[in-house]
């Protein structure tokens, strides 16, 4: 079963109620813990009776480990920013292979990697399913070693690869780690505020045609008392018309000068009774309400602030890098004669 075969039997599942024969969870649950899903386990409908689902035991073998993403996961944890020291008390050790340690720590880093369905599960349900992986993996590199593969230069030019994405990640989360805080997000976020006052926006309809003649016309109906609404539908050319002219709220610079100097003079409630020229035709205007923006919470921009912020200074770190550092890039072919990075 590959990822998306994983991921549709995920979502078939939401309309089944199956128990699995060999764990005895419902279908979803068994995609995720016996790899049994709908690719090599039998279901049996469930039976009148109500029964409450068993937790089964978790082995090696589950569907991450068959596609071969478990291997992934397992490699791109370790891989990715080291733990800091933990009390042993906080971060034990879970099992020993051959004297290497494996911690408390690569387990949940390993879980944080895994699907959202998988992470939903418990520890005490993904411990055996987790960590039977790390020991398989564990056992075969040490095999690896002992059998001289890792002298191989093939695989020292990958281990390399790995070394430096690791040294990569964990040089930029320290230097990162100090420089993003809470105080300078909120030095950050009033900037913004400062440099992005708050500003009217009004909410308008407009009824778009070619020329002036018909948009006078179309002033005569409104004043005989037809609907705005009705005559955009009818009307307008524009793409708005379908939706009575709607155009939504908008600011003034938002619309061309002219469109914008005639919607925010009209008070709520009425319409142009003199037609609107713009490049693109001739304009009734409708105004519907009239509002001042209103500025984000800090909370509701951290996030996006606190990205925004640590690709800024990653961008920094990295541009200094080069500037002290000779680069030359080549060509796709390899040859020399390529230029130098900038």
């Amino acid at each position: 079963m590959d990822w998306e075969s994983f991921q549709q039997a995920l979502r078939r599942d939401r309309t089944r109620r199956r128990l699995c024969q060999r764990c005895r969870q419902r279908s979803r649950a068994c995609v995720v813990l016996c790899g049994g899903g709908y690719a090599s386990v039998r279901h049996r409908a469930r039976s009148s009776r109500r029964r409450s689902a068993r937790p089964g035991k978790v082995n090696s073998m589950k569907i991450l480990a068959r596609t071969g993403l478990l291997a992934v996961i397992i490699a791109a944890a370790f891989a990715g920013p080291l733990a800091r020291a933990q009390d042993g008390a906080k971060n034990p050790v879970v099992a020993v292979v051959d004297g290497s340690k494996i911690t408390l720590s690569d387990i949940e880093r390993i879980r944080g990697q895994l699907p959202p369905q998988a992470q939903a599960y418990p520890m005490s349900m993904l411990f055996d399913f987790v960590i039977g992986n790390i020991v398989n993996t564990r056992l075969v590199a040490n095999e690896a070693r002992r059998t001289g593969l890792a002298e191989d230069a093939e695989i020292k030019r990958r281990l390399a690869g790995i070394e430096a994405q690791v040294l990569e990640q964990e040089y930029m989360s320290r230097q990162l780690a100090g420089q993003v805080t809470d105080a300078k997000l909120k030095a950050r976020f009033q900037a913004f505020l400062n440099e992005n006052p708050s500003r009217d926006e009004v909410h308008a309809r407009h009824i778009l045609v070619k020329t002036e003649a018909e948009a006078k016309a179309v002033v005569e109906r409104l004043r005989a008392g037809e609907k705005f609404e009705k005559l955009a539908r009818q009307l307008s050319t524009g793409p708005s018309g379908k939706n009575g002219g709607d155009l939504g709220y908008f600011t003034a610079d938002r619309m061309v000068p002219p469109f914008s100097a005639a919607a925010f003079e009209i008070r709520p409630g009425n319409y142009t009774e003199k037609p609107v020229k713009t490049r693109f035709g001739w304009h009734v205007i409708k105004v519907e309400d009239r509002r001042a923006t209103k500025a984000p919470s800090f909370e509701a921009s951290k996030a996006r602030m606190r990205e925004e912020m640590r690709k800024t200074l990653s961008d920094e770190i990295i541009a200094g890098l080069r500037k002290k550092a000779q680069v030359e890039i080549f060509g796709p072919q390899g040859r020399p004669g390529g230029k130098k990075a900038k």
